[in-house]
């Protein structure tokens, strides 16, 4: 058995009593009050739609598209690809994703964070 505190660390998501782990093959998606939508998984392609909430990706090889108004996008793991209509921050982790964004919430582009490698933010 797993440690919770090292199943945790390793990007799986806790929330009411419940645990998702990024190492299934499929992806699944969650709403978590005050957290936003939550999409944990690798291997998927999904469409979201936002109402003013943050989505946050783990997993790899993702692809996203995110629909309405997004106040925070933050990308965990790796090779994942995001398209976002508007967006207020874009926060990047891990290496090799891409977040696309048309629109900034705020101001004439969207605030950002990039740690590791490889990572880009590119206006459509």
């Amino acid at each position: 058995m797993i440690p919770l505190a090292r199943w945790l660390a390793a990007g799986s998501v806790c929330c009411g009593g419940f645990l998702f782990s990024p190492v299934a093959a499929q992806s699944a998606t969650m709403t978590i009050p005050g957290l936003g939508q939550m999409l944990a998984g690798d291997n998927s392609a999904r469409a979201l739609k936002c109402s003013g909430d943050a989505v946050t990706v783990s997993g790899n090889s993702n692809k996203l598209t995110l629909t309405g108004n997004c106040s925070q996008v933050v990308v965990n793991g790796n090779k994942n690809v995001v398209t976002v209509v508007a967006v207020g921050q874009i926060v990047l982790n891990g290496k090799q994703n891409t977040v696309t964004w048309i629109r900034s919430l705020k101001g004439a582009k969207p605030m950002t964070r990039i740690t590791g490698t490889g990572n880009k933010i590119v206006k459509k």
